[in-house]
């Protein structure tokens, strides 16, 4: 099996883009200069934990999106973190565009993140992707 099969089986199983997308932001982050530290195994919920400029430490979950959910936007379920207190950060990777949104976790069910604009050219209440590019700074 060639690199070129493997990537490709690997983008058809969720092992392998869950793995794609924490690598592309392990990689973000540590390019922004933080700390990033992996958990021996992430079975609940936090994929790294992140030290901030500020010295605080934040749990991120990773989703990685392979496709657009409309012709505009990214839609992300996130009924299963509601209330767990277990994530403060999700890094939303969109693989089809290289790029990474992080947004802080206030218990939203579902978080959509406007790619494109809407066909009837909508500006106001969208949730742009572009506007979460920085890892955010709190602590």
């Amino acid at each position: 099996m060639n690199s070129l099969t493997r990537t490709r089986h690997d983008l058809e199983n969720t092992t392998g883009i869950g793995l794609l997308g924490e690598l592309a932001v392990r990689k973000e982050l540590h390019r922004q200069g933080f700390n990033v530290y992996i958990p021996q195994c992430d079975n609940d919920q936090v994929d790294m934990i992140v030290e901030n400029k500020h010295g605080a430490f934040h749990k991120v979950n990773v989703k990685t999106a392979t496709k657009m959910t409309t012709s505009t936007s990214i839609e992300v379920k996130l009924h299963k973190h509601r209330h767990s207190g277990r994530v403060d950060v999700l890094a939303i990777y969109y693989i089809p565009e290289d790029i990474i949104a992080f947004i802080p976790y206030m218990d939203q069910s579902t978080i959509n993140l406007a790619l494109r604009n809407a066909k009837n050219n909508q500006q106001d209440g969208r949730n742009w992707f572009w506007a979460y590019t920085e890892y955010p700074e709190f602590e």
